[in-house]
């Protein structure tokens, strides 16, 4: 029997007092806290994929599967710190259109 993932995607914003992080270091923050708590299995399982990052206003846009939203949602409230400044990824949209998606990002 096949089974079907479906995709959701997740505007979400890096609120920080200094400067914005770059996507690199957002990347390996979000995989490495993702990893420590539900291990490698589950980090393969999640399906993620950063869409796009605009580091001027600190939007992005990150694919995950529909199993993993919520595992994807817990690791953005236990990220407190990036490269020792402070920050909160605060998820702003949640859609199963990357359309939707873009389209929300878009207005902002």
């Amino acid at each position: 029997m096949v089974v079907l993932t479906r995709d959701r995607y997740i505007v979400f914003q890096a609120i920080v007092k200094s400067t914005v992080p770059n996507l690199t270091e957002l990347k390996t923050t979000i995989w490495k806290k993702y990893e420590t708590i539900f291990g490698l299995s589950g980090t393969s399982e999640a399906g993620l994929y950063f869409e796009t990052f605009d580091e001027k206003n600190g939007t992005g846009l990150i694919r995950c599967s529909s199993r993993s939203l919520s595992s994807l949602l817990t690791i953005f409230a236990l990220i407190t710190k990036i490269k020792e400044d402070d920050v909160i990824l605060l998820p702003l949209f949640i859609s199963g259109l990357i359309k939707k998606a873009k389209a929300y990002l878009s207005n902002i």
